[in-house]
């Protein structure tokens, strides 16, 4: 606010001295005078020849010297040339400091930081608003409390640089803003420090694909050294599939691809999108995935509106327990349509614990299994599941 009063001032006193020499009055000048004065003396002149109190030729004399002072200051008595009429000149100064006002504002808005307070405006030239900010109070801005944690990161692993988890830390923080190529860096000195760490591993191979834009041979040997820790890793699997397709081996790819869908857990967050991807893919490259996919999970029943919740209400006992075991059978009849549901198994089992049918819980648990013969992961999820409900012989 200040800076703009010091302006305003600064133009204002700048039109002013412009326009006051156009709009004063300019008074007559004083050799008007001194023409009348010789103009007399002329006649004082004529007076005294004709008294004969000078001789003809000195009067003569006389008057031709008066007669050129006349003309000379008639001369210099006449008014300056002006190259606007007298009434025009205020609409002139009126003008002039339009344009200096205006030229001075544009000037500033283009040139000027209005927006700044002064402290800000005096370092403007060196330092951006937003960074002065940030340097002023880190935790202000988002992006600048993530900058200064991992500023602290680095400075305590350069003091402790055995801290696997410090470097995974820091390589976290580089993944969430954007710096893979850094990110694959701390991920590769914490599985240094710490070799038979799979999930190291496998997150170097990954951020080593996202910095790359594909499954270079150096991050795909990474994750061949994550397999031999744990073969059944999903994410060494997966980018492994997808360097053996962009080698050529579409066929091979195709396969392990397959064959990840069908070891997945029933609740694997992954398995959806990597079942897109690899139908796409299959599309793609014309294979006929029929019968070599897993079943896609049952989408899960839509709970009760707010209707049949109110009627539930007003149901006796009896008629809402045979409510419920209509439910029930339902789901039991649509698995016995399609065994091949984990999710449908689960939810069966866990409605009749519920219910306190455990001996039918027992039986449906058989079933399941049996369903999935030969299939070892979807066992060993059923059992999982069925242990954590109670059901008796899981």
């Amino acid at each position: 606010m200040i800076l703009w009063i010091i302006l305003t001032m600064m133009i204002a006193l700048a039109a002013a001295g412009l326009t006051i020499p156009l709009v004063r009055r300019y008074e007559q000048r004083p050799q008007a005078k001194t023409v009348d004065i010789l103009k007399g003396q002329l006649g004082e002149v004529d007076a005294q020849a004709a008294a004969n109190l000078i001789d003809t030729a000195e009067a003569e004399a006389l008057r031709s010297e008066i007669k050129r002072r006349i003309l000379v200051e008639d001369r210099d008595a006449g008014t300056a040339a002006r190259p606007f009429p007298q009434t025009a000149m205020p609409w002139v100064a009126l003008g002039l400091v339009a344009i200096v006002t205006l030229c001075a504002t544009a000037l500033y808005v283009m040139m000027g930081h209005p927006e700044l307070t002064s402290s800000v405006a005096r370092n403007v030239s060196t330092t951006a608003p937003e960074a002065q900010t940030a340097a002023a109070d880190p935790k202000s801005h988002p992006m600048g409390e993530v900058a200064s944690m991992i500023s602290s990161l680095e400075t305590k692993l350069q003091q402790n640089s055995g801290d696997a988890q410090g470097w995974q830390m820091l390589a976290w923080s580089y993944t969430r803003t954007g710096r893979p190529a850094d990110a694959a860096k701390a991920y590769g000195k914490a599985a240094a420090i710490e070799p038979n760490n799979v999930e190291y591993l496998s997150a170097q191979g990954e951020a080593m694909v996202q910095s790359e834009g594909k499954v270079s041979d150096e991050a795909a040997a990474i994750f061949q050294r994550a397999l031999k820790g744990d073969p059944a890793d999903p994410r060494a699997r997966y980018f492994l599939a997808i360097h053996r397709d962009q080698t050529g081996d579409h066929k091979g790819a195709m396969d392990d691809f397959v064959a990840l869908l069908k070891s997945a857990p029933p609740d694997a967050p992954w398995a959806s999108q990597v079942r897109t991807y690899v139908e796409d893919l299959a599309k793609e490259q014309n294979v006929d995935l029929t019968g070599k996919l897993p079943p896609a999970p049952a989408a899960a029943a839509p709970g009760p509106n707010s209707a049949q919740v109110a009627a539930a209400g007003k149901m006796s006992d009896a008629d809402r327990k045979a409510m419920i075991h209509s439910m029930v059978d339902k789901l039991a009849g649509e698995l016995k349509a399609n065994p091949k549901d984990t999710g449908g198994w689960v939810r069966l089992m866990r409605a009749r614990m519920v219910l306190g049918e455990v001996q039918q819980a027992a039986k449906d648990y058989k079933q399941a299994h049996q369903a999935f013969a030969g299939d070892a992961a979807a066992q060993a999820a059923l059992q999982e599941a069925a242990k954590s409900l109670g059901v008796p012989s899981a």
